[in-house]
């Protein structure tokens, strides 16, 4: 259960942006645009986040997810359309991969739950305080070091 809202924030942010890009733009068929979201997303969920993320920094994850994501949206659009889309393929893994970026982010908050360097949450104590103190006017400190 742990990993099931992750994988539907996945799915819906991949789905909604090939959604605009590749359906939208380029006219791309919505039943493709589901297959590519839903290999994407097990593919990429399984593999790249749970086993290379805790192992490596969350910016080589990203990059490696944007050309997982590019790969795998070329093959299915050079394989079911009958002209290869590879400027759609190479912006629709841009934004995949950004949005990777934040993702891997939450993964780190609420999946991992500190086990990650670079995205763990630092903890906040309630016993923190702030110092008062009363400064003089800096304008009488000027003097002072001015008559010395």
């Amino acid at each position: 259960m742990k990993h099931a809202r992750p994988l539907l924030i996945k799915f819906l942010v991949t789905t909604l942006l090939l959604f605009f890009v590749l359906t939208l733009g380029v006219s791309v068929p919505i039943g493709y645009v589901m297959i590519i979201s839903i290999t994407y997303t097990l593919f990429s969920y399984y593999v790249i986040d749970l086993r290379a993320l805790p192992r490596i920094n969350n910016l080589l994850t990203s990059l490696i997810d944007t050309a997982v994501a590019f790969i795998i949206i070329f093959l299915v659009t050079w394989t079911f359309s009958p002209v290869p889309l590879l400027g759609s393929s190479i912006i629709s893994a841009i934004g995949i991969g950004a949005g990777e970026w934040f993702f891997h982010k939450y993964l780190g908050m609420y999946v991992f739950i500190g086990e990650l360097e670079d995205t763990a949450v630092i903890p906040t104590h309630p016993n923190l305080q702030t110092e008062i103190a009363e400064e003089e006017d800096i304008h009488s400190l000027k003097e002072n070091e001015e008559d010395k």
